[in-house]
């Protein structure tokens, strides 16, 4: 059965010819064909992806993330997609992922990416597999696939089977010129959600929590506060509101308001947010305050980091804050 399986990769691109040619060779025998669409290159990405072997599309940027991915998906007659990015790699066990495909009842899968941004690696997971059939995307920006009808069936494949690599993002102010560009999709999308704000409530909650991690992405620090407390007046109890208190205390922290991050972390405590990781907070801001016993003791409790939208954060950064932390108290003694 699984020998009769269509897959096909899709890549949406606009000059990512440094990238391209990399993330086209991880797919080398792992799918039956790769469709690159491209938004109006300049660099030779086209004819990268033409030279691979990929099959080329072409379309004008639109300021519409879920509409281009759409269009790129227009006529394909594939059983599952998998979506992937020019920064993405992907490594798999082919025979096992093909075989689970072909016997899988959910219409989506999601994968693992392990995010080797610089300075906070981290593992989360999101829909990369579909069939294109059943599903379509949905959002100016940080766009998601949802059911053509009724509600989306999802599976979480192991990382064994299948994981991506995602290597994008990697400099500070590639990092901020792609989050200044999200903050501007992301205030369309609420333009366009307010036609119906009863009927738009759960995606608008989603937007503002997206545009909230994009102001602060983008240096632009009060907007993302007055956005984050918008999200937290308006939507209690949410799921977005938790992961916005989240951001929240953490730009207080890197602002030096460690008071106020203490406050938003009890808050994040109380609305059911990991103990562990409400800790990992509470002893930075600890730290910073002077309190180093008090944070000590806090990381004693830490195995792991994982954040309110279950992002798996490199062990490093624990391992480094311990280290601060017991220096600082070292130095407290001999002082």
């Amino acid at each position: 059965m699984s020998a009769n399986l269509r897959l096909a990769a899709v890549i949406i691109v606009r000059d990512e010819a440094e990238l391209l040619a990399r993330c086209l060779a991880s797919l080398r025998d792992v799918v039956d064909e790769i469709h690159v669409h491209d938004t109006g290159s300049t660099d030779g990405s086209p004819e990268i992806a033409m030279k691979a072997g990929a099959i080329l599309s072409t379309s004008l940027w639109n300021d519409h993330f879920a509409e281009v991915r759409n269009a790129a998906l227009h006529g394909w007659t594939a059983d599952w997609v998998l979506s992937i990015d020019a920064d993405d790699q992907v490594h798999t066990d082919l025979p096992r992922l093909r075989e689970v495909l072909a016997t899988m009842p959910q219409d989506a899968a999601s994968l693992e990416i392990d995010n080797e941004r610089q300075g906070d690696p981290f593992t989360y997971r999101t829909v990369r597999l579909f069939r294109p059939a059943r599903t379509q995307w949905v959002g100016r920006v940080h766009e998601q696939v949802t059911a053509r009808e009724g509600t989306l069936r999802v599976t979480d494949l192991p990382r064994d089977i299948i994981h991506l690599t995602h290597t994008g993002y990697d400099t500070a102010e590639l990092r901020e010129a792609k989050a200044l560009r999200n903050m501007i999709l992301g205030r369309m999308e609420l333009d366009d959600l307010a036609v119906d704000p009863a009927g738009n409530r759960g995606q608008i909650a989603q937007t503002l929590l997206d545009l909230g991690r994009s102001c602060i992405g983008a240096a632009h620090k009060q907007d993302a506060v007055d956005t984050l407390e918008m999200l937290r007046d308006l939507f209690p109890g949410t799921r977005e509101r938790l992961q916005g208190t989240d951001h929240l205390a953490q730009l207080m922290l890197a602002e030096g308001l460690d008071e106020v991050a203490l406050v938003l972390v009890e808050d994040m405590r109380a609305s059911g947010a990991e103990s562990t990781y409400c800790d990992w907070l509470a002893a930075q801001a600890l730290a910073q305050l002077g309190d180093v016993d008090e944070a000590a003791r806090l990381l004693g409790n830490i195995g792991r980091i994982v954040d309110t939208a279950g992002r798996r954060h490199n062990a490093s950064s624990l391992t480094e804050m311990k280290k601060l932390v017991a220096s600082l108290q070292a130095t407290l003694v001999t002082a």
